[in-house]
């Protein structure tokens, strides 16, 4: 199943040179043109990549990818920015635990190679989540299993001192 990316730019050029590109290598790929756009999609949709545009007019990346974190945690979080600052960077990683930040204009190779390493790594957090859920299945069952022996035992060893006495 290929991997499901939200490009996020109140640029029509932009969102359609992306979604070529993005389309191109394979990838599924929703547009908004907007904050409040991309958080509609997010209620209904999982993603597994969030591209956004740092400078819009509704909200910014930042504050977008930061509400994305809530309705999609396990999405990769990346901001393009022309407009790149300190505050700004420290902002997306502080407050959005952005993944990356990509800066206009990109270069496609680059920037392809940016998702690609940011969705193994998506796939990474996916596997190992499912991984965990999967031992704590294991060590539930295991825990009933030697309650249910212990419960057994006592049983036994009533028995047995029944018989004893």
């Amino acid at each position: 199943m290929p991997h499901h990316l939200l490009i996020v730019d109140d640029e029509e050029g932009v969102l359609d040179m992306l979604n070529n590109l993005f389309r191109r290598q394979g990838y599924e790929v929703s547009l908004a043109s907007s904050g409040q756009q991309a958080l509609g999609i997010l209620q209904n949709t999982q993603m597994d990549l969030i591209l956004a545009d740092n400078m819009m007019p509704d909200m910014s990346g930042v504050e977008l990818l930061k509400e994305a974190q809530t309705l999609c945690p396990e999405a990769i979080r990346i901001l393009l920015t022309a407009y790149g600052s300190l505050p700004v960077a420290m902002a997306a990683i502080n407050e959005a635990n952005v993944y990356h930040f990509v800066t206009k204009p990109w270069n496609n190779r680059d920037l392809l190679l940016t998702i690609r390493r940011a969705l193994e790594h998506h796939d990474l957090i996916v596997q190992q989540r499912i991984f965990v859920d999967t031992l704590e299945l294991m060590a539930e069952d295991h825990t009933r299993e030697i309650s249910d022996l212990r419960q057994t035992l006592r049983e036994m060893s009533e028995k047995i001192q029944t018989l004893v006495s």
